[in-house]
C-alpha cells in the first residue's frame, strides 16, 4: 500500500482529534486490507493514537490486534518471534514518550509472546497409583430415573 494515503488518513483524523468506530472500519477496508505491511505503517499508527484525545473503543482493540499480529506473524521465518520484530517494537514502545491504553496492552502482549513455552509433561502409565486417592466411577450416558412426584407430575 501507498504510505501517502495512509498519511492523509492520519492527517484528516489528527484534524478531526478523534477516532470513530466508523473511521476503524474504513481503515480496515480502504486502507489497510491486508494488515499493516512495514514497520513504517506500525510507527504512524502508534504515534497517531498518541496524538489523538478521543477514540471509540474499537480502535484499541483493532489497533493492538493489527500491530501484534504484524510483530508475531508477519515474518516468514519458521520462528518470528526469534527474527527481530517483537524486540524492534518493544524498544519503539519504550522510546515513545506517551504511554497508552494500546501500548500498555502491546507491551503485555508482545512480552507474552516472547515467553518460551513450557514443554507438555508426559504422565508415565507404569506410574502407581496414589493410595489414598479415590476411585471414581465410569461415566454414564443414562439419566436415572426420577420419580414421578419429582417431575411435577400427578400419578
Amino acid at each position: 500500500m501507498d504510505n501517502s494515503k495512509l498519511q492523509d488518513f492520519v492527517t484528516i483524523t489528527v484534524l478531526h482529534n478523534r477516532i470513530t468506530f466508523g473511521d476503524v472500519r474504513r481503515l480496515q477496508r480502504d486502507y489497510l486490507p491486508h494488515g499493516l505491511a512495514g514497520r513504517e505503517q506500525v510507527e504512524m499508527l502508534l504515534h497517531l493514537d498518541g496524538m489523538i484525545d478521543r477514540a471509540d473503543r474499537a480502535w484499541a482493540d483493532w489497533l493492538v490486534a493489527a500491530v501484534f499480529d504484524f510483530a508475531v506473524f508477519s515474518e516468514r521465518s519458521v520462528d518470528a518471534v526469534e527474527s527481530g520484530t517483537c524486540d524492534w517494537l518493544l524498544d519503539h514502545l519504550a522510546a515513545l514518550e506517551i504511554s497508552t491504553k494500546v501500548t500498555r496492552r502491546l507491551e503485555r502482549d508482545l512480552h507474552q509472546a516472547l515467553e518460551p513455552i513450557a514443554p507438555i509433561e508426559y504422565v508415565d502409565e507404569a506410574a502407581e497409583p496414589i493410595a489414598d486417592a479415590l476411585p471414581l466411577p465410569a461415566p454414564s450416558m443414562v439419566m436415572p430415573a426420577a420419580p414421578m412426584s419429582q417431575l411435577g407430575i400427578a400419578a
